[in-house]
């Protein structure tokens, strides 16, 4: 296969990975009642950047634990994509709540209920699963400032604990989107499942491989050596 072929696969993969979720958004709407009524419209959006951000994020995960693949395949944008869909990942996660402050106010009329929804509680299910998204925010924040200020000794030196904190955001987030009910319809739900199981594979290949004994793997390899 050529690597002209390599890079428009990796596009197709990418566009329909990222389409999944407003594809889903929308055959889950009315939309000529949703663009009548403000509060069903911002919801609409709410749930447009909630998958988008999901989904880059699972793009972003994979390219990352395997940039040197990705760079081959791709050349040097892979890094240019990385960084960008990074700053789309978090501008994402950044309005995406906010939605929900304005859905608040636009039902209640008051700013103090708006504003009320920032205070994270546990009495009910859905409060509980919106203090995962919290959580996944707070995460992905230290994130991007340990990802801005990675030539810095400090960070330089932990930048392996710090990165793991995109598979903690992507796992809280996966738990968040509970909430929906977008998450259980196609084609989404087929992409939200295997986002799950390549980002595990991924964290397992790259955290938990390294730290097997090399004995396991080296004893495999006498065998096969006995053998031939």
């Amino acid at each position: 296969m050529s690597l002209g072929t390599k890079r428009i696969i990796f596009w197709i993969f990418w566009l329909l990975i990222v389409l999944s979720g407003p594809i889903t958004v929308i055959r889950n709407s009315d939309l000529r009642n949703t663009f009548a009524n403000t509060v069903v419209l911002t919801n609409f959006f709410q749930r447009m950047t909630g998958l988008l951000a999901f989904s880059l994020l699972f793009i972003q995960i994979i390219l990352g634990s395997w940039m040197g693949r990705w760079l081959q395949i791709i050349g040097a944008k892979a890094y240019k994509i990385h960084i960008t869909q990074g700053l789309v990942i978090y501008l994402l996660m950044l309005i995406h709540p906010l939605f929900e402050n304005a859905i608040v106010y636009l039902v209640s009329k008051n700013i103090i209920d708006a504003l009320y929804v920032f205070i994270p509680s546990l009495g009910t299910e859905r409060a509980i699963l919106l203090v995962f998204g919290r959580t996944a925010f707070l995460l992905a924040t230290i994130a991007v400032i340990a990802s801005y200020f990675r030539t810095k000794p400090f960070f330089r030196r932990n930048w392996q604990a710090f990165h793991i904190l995109n598979y903690l955001v992507f796992i809280l987030i996966f738990i968040h989107m509970r909430l929906g009910t977008d998450i259980v319809s196609p084609p989404f739900v087929w992409v939200s499942w295997i986002a799950l199981i390549g980002v595990l594979f991924s964290l397992v290949h790259r955290f938990l491989y390294p730290l097997l004994p090399k004995s396991i793997f080296q004893r495999g390899t006498d065998i096969k050596e006995q053998k031939a």
